[in-house]
């Protein structure tokens, strides 16, 4: 039976497996298009034949993206996408389906959007003027992390493009039943190495949840601030318009040379936030140095003393003095704890500003700074904080909780996409993944085996060549309780021939860029794959379908 905890009035955290009901009407819109794509493929069914087959992505940066949009688009050239129910995604795939989703009818130009993303990634504009907006308007927020920094800055470089909309928007694209139903992951940092109930958390258009705990809030209130399953702080939408002003009039007076009192003051600024910007640098390097390296550390030290050399009676430069004197003999978090100190001593010595633009800008540095210090990510607040309906420590405890990529737990969505109430029969597991492509499956087969989950038994000498490739492995479930998995690695000895590895340099995951050679190379390779498995993903569905009734 669902609970729910109130606040203010109206429901906000649901405590409850069942299905949202924004997901339920979504799914039951899609089921009749389904339906209808199951027709397309010969395999007449009926209402309660209709299967619930889900689309898996994996991580992989740019390369998991550009091989999701190659593999959506084959999918739907053999007409087998008009039959997905779910759309899951981790890491790099999440940055092709939350680009398609801006589209009500995305699945029927997928061909379209696939072209105009890669014309995108080769010839867009990296605007940076956009990304610093964005970015100091995400360090107003106490839960500013990496993460912002990350997303509209590296992200933003790498794409050629900021997203800007917000998931609900997404509400739309899935509930007119055109397009499958999307799901996004995230897991929480302290945790995803044991992955216990809370560590998995899950996005929809309509709510943000931990699927294991059974424990949801809608969308538009993620983020802000509850206490026992109620709001306590409606969080707004951030407004950054107002920078642009002070941002422009600071630029206008440098340019125009002005011998004033206000230029004078600028260039006090100026010399003031360079002060701290390599104060800051130097002590992130300090604190990432070998302590076993007393000549790096001296270096930096040194580096230190030059900055404040002019300074010798601030609070910074006493401070320096003092570290210089216990650092070799002091632990690790020690050490951490004495570089945040002097960050916050630079704070108080040159942190003031005329500008306000300036005093803008040097918190979005100072706040990132920190960041990097703390090993900050994906800070939120948590809705399940002190919340008594749910029996996890480990997340009611916190007020807030950091999110990671879920690809460094399972890189593919297998935990939400598993769920019970999903129903789902038949998985197709597209893995863009570097390294071992079994190692999604063996970590999910542990995380089944840990949470009692029903997964196909697999024998594991069937995941052991990892550089003689099929194209195609198929783990057969039963039609009641456990599903079907078709795992297919991005590249394999079917589609790369005998250039496997050669493919897996040639599109690592850390390649920043991609000409249009390489992007037409990298989609002919992921549309192969599904031509060459889509008689067998064809069969899969006529075996979990069944023969009519």
């Amino acid at each position: 039976m669902a609970s729910n905890a109130t606040g203010k009035g109206e429901v906000k955290v649901r405590i409850s497996k069942a299905l949202s009901e924004g997901e339920k009407a979504a799914t039951a819109a899609r089921k009749e298009e389904v339906k209808k794509g199951l027709g397309k493929l010969g395999i007449p069914c009926n209402e309660d034949q209709i299967p619930n087959i889900a689309v898996l992505g994996s991580g992989g940066a740019v390369r998991a993206m550009i091989a999701l949009y190659g593999t959506l688009a084959e999918l739907k050239k053999y007409n087998l996408l008009d039959c997905v129910m779910y759309l899951g995604g981790v890491s790099g795939s999440t940055w092709c389906i939350s680009a398609l989703y801006k589209h009500e009818d995305w699945a029927e130009k997928i061909e379209a959007l696939e072209k105009s993303q890669c014309e995108t990634l080769v010839k867009g504009q990296w605007e940076f003027q956009k990304a610093m907006k964005a970015v100091i308007g995400a360090a107003e927020d106490e839960c500013y992390s990496l993460t912002d920094f990350w997303s509209y800055f590296l992200v933003h470089k790498l794409l050629n493009e900021l997203d800007e909309s917000e998931l609900p928007v997404h509400r739309g694209a899935c509930e007119n039943g055109k397009n499958p139903y999307p799901i996004y992951n995230a897991v929480d940092k302290e945790t995803y190495e044991q992955q216990h109930a809370g560590t998995w958390f899950e996005f929809t258009p309509h709510e943000a949840g931990v699927p294991g705990l059974g424990a949801y809030v809608d969308m538009k209130h993620f983020g802000s601030i509850f206490e026992n399953g109620q709001l306590t702080e409606e969080k707004k939408k951030r407004d950054i318009c107002y920078l642009q002003d002070s941002l422009l009039n600071y630029l206008k007076q440098k340019r125009s040379g002005d011998s004033s009192s206000t230029s004078t003051n600028l260039d006090q600024d100026d010399q003031k936030l360079k002060t701290l910007y390599e104060g800051y640098q130097s002590i992130l390097e300090l604190h990432l140095c070998e302590t076993s390296d007393g000549r790096t550390a001296d270096k930096h030290f040194d580096h230190l003393r030059n900055i404040l050399k002019n300074h010798s009676s601030s609070r910074s430069y006493e401070l320096l003095r003092e570290i210089c004197k216990t650092w070799f003999s002091a632990n690790a978090e020690t050490r951490k704890k004495d570089c945040m100190r002097l960050c916050q001593a630079l704070d108080l010595d040159f942190g003031g500003f005329s500008s306000d633009s300036l005093r803008v800008l040097h918190d979005v540095v100072r706040k990132t700074y920190l960041c990097l210090l703390n090993w900050t990510w994906g800070s939120t607040n948590n809705f399940l904080y002190h919340c008594l309906d749910v029996e996890c420590p480990d997340l009611t405890s916190k007020q807030v909780v950091s999110l990671i990529d879920a690809g460094l737990a399972i890189n593919a969505a297998y935990p939400s996409l598993l769920q019970s109430e999903r129903k789902v029969k038949l998985i197709l597991s597209f893995d863009f993944s570097a390294g071992d492509p079994f190692l999604t499956i063996k970590k999910a087969i542990k995380y089944c085996e840990e949470h009692g989950i029903p997964f196909p038994k697999i024998d594991e000498r069937e995941l052991q060549d990892t550089d003689d490739l099929k194209d195609c492995y198929i783990f057969r479930g039963d039609a009641e309780c456990v599903p079907t998995v078709v795992h297919c690695p991005l590249f394999n000895k079917v589609n790369c021939s005998d250039k496997i590895h050669e493919y897996r340099e040639q599109f690592s995951t850390f390649k920043m860029s991609y000409s249009k050679e390489e992007i037409e190379k990298l989609l002919t390779a992921a549309k192969q794959n599904v031509a060459n498995v889509h008689e067998k993903i064809l069969e899969e569905i006529k075996n979990v379908v069944g023969p009519p009734s």
